[in-house]
């Protein structure tokens, strides 16, 4: 062996040091240290032999696999799984013939492999294409759509529908909140045995909000996108009335007949108090307490009776959200819950994400995130839901947080 020099000897030493620990991750457990240690190499820390040294180890460990041996075993594992035909030639073939007419048919199988590949790309650019030209978005390359304008949306404002009657519209303003007297709407309801009930059906589309005054004198604030079914009388042991969407209760007090609201999955029960019940999905149900007491209640699975079992009593100030099948009760700020009742947005701590679906939602307009980054920014902002998008959007852009633009029925987020 020829003389290296001591400094070349400590070269070779320092690059085996350098290469063990990656033989080891193979072959030999390591102690914690090492493996903490370990994590702390850069590649850049070590000269271009030391890289090559490192390579030929995890070579060692991890031979290069032998194609063509692979190959022969994948068709000779073929060959035996196929049916023998007594009648056929084919059992008289070897696996080489096989190899050799595998090789012939190479080049035909690979050109329909490559016109699938592209049939199927040549989809997906028409599907994206014409997916943006139905929806009329102008979406530049890497921006996300945090929501988009719905052209079906409702245009006859809020609507009332008594019984199998036609809907009918109340308003078609956002700014004015819609009236509706159960009572003065009540008409004849008698019938022939005095016991036909009318069911009011009240839908709110995206960006206007109505109140009900329900026949005991209750008084029912309706938010956006949302629908409430009631009685224009109420009859029996209870007053009951259905929730999709949100809504604000003043209940009139009475120890004789309970009220109850049916929403999503849950019933709350009270004798008089005021609430929020916030219910447009599984996912997004909450009751909000700010006076007296309600008792909320998961349904049971016909969703017709409540199970006492699974119901919680709520104390003003707290909130209840159905959470994996389950009521969870905490301690809330309740404007977040009840600003929309006095025309306000309010977002405490919210990401950019949902305020900007929340504006979209109220202004039925397409909002995109030009820089999708932004999106996980969070804030607090607070503003009349009556006024013009520009001016909210002036508002927005005073917090600093992003830029906000507005153009053709669009508003970019970067």
């Amino acid at each position: 062996m020829p003389d290296l020099g001591a400094c070349s000897y400590l070269y070779i030493i320092r690059c085996i040091a350098f290469a063990v620990p990656i033989y080891n991750k193979v072959n030999i457990p390591r102690r914690e240290n090492d493996m903490n240690n370990e994590k702390n190499y850069k590649i850049e820390d070590y000269t271009r032999e030391e890289v090559s040294v490192r390579d030929y180890f995890l070579r060692v460990a991890h031979p290069a696999p032998n194609v063509q041996d692979e190959l022969k075993a994948f068709m000779q594992q073929q060959t035996d799984s196929l049916p023998v035909d007594e009648d056929s030639q084919d059992e008289a073939k070897t696996p080489d013939l096989y190899m050799e007419e595998e090789e012939n048919h190479r080049i035909p199988l690979r050109g329909i492999g490559i016109a699938l590949a592209i049939a199927a790309s040549l989809a997906l650019v028409l599907i994206l294409h014409f997916g943006k030209q139905k929806s009329g978005l102008n979406v530049p390359e890497g921006a996300v759509v945090a929501y988009e304008a719905d052209a079906d949306q409702q245009t006859d404002g809020v609507t009332l529908q008594a019984g199998d009657a036609d809907p009918v519209s109340i308003s078609t303003s956002k700014t004015a909140c819609a009236k509706v007297d159960a009572s003065a709407l009540a008409g004849d309801e008698s019938g022939a045995q005095g016991t036909t009930v009318v069911r009011n059906v009240l839908t709110t589309p995206s960006n206007a909000t109505a109140e009900v005054v329900l026949a005991d004198g209750s008084v029912v604030s309706v938010n956006a996108g949302s629908r409430l079914v009631y009685p224009q009388k109420f009859t029996g042991a209870t007053r009951e009335v259905e929730l999709q969407g949100e809504a604000y209760f003043k209940v009139k007090h009475d120890e004789r007949y309970p009220f109850i609201v049916k929403a999503n999955g849950i019933s709350t029960k009270v004798l008089g108090t005021e609430f929020n019940v916030r219910s447009y999905s599984k996912n997004d149900t909450h009751v909000t307490l700010l006076q007296g007491s309600v008792l909320v209640s998961l349904l049971s699975s016909n969703a017709s009776s409540a199970q006492p079992s699974m119901s919680k009593r709520l104390k003003p100030g707290e909130d209840a959200s159905l959470q994996g099948g389950f009521l969870s009760v905490h301690a809330v700020d309740t404007e977040i819950y009840t600003a929309w009742k006095n025309g306000e947005f309010y977002f405490d701590n919210e990401s950019l994400l949902d305020i900007a679906k929340e504006i979209g939602k109220w202004y039925n307009v397409s909002v995109i995130f030009r820089s999708p980054e932004k999106m996980h920014a969070r804030l607090f902002f607070a503003a009349p839901r009556d006024g013009g998008i520009e001016e909210l959007l002036e508002l927005l852009n005073g917090l600093d947080k992003a830029k906000f633009s507005y153009k053709d029925g669009q508003v970019t987020i970067e």
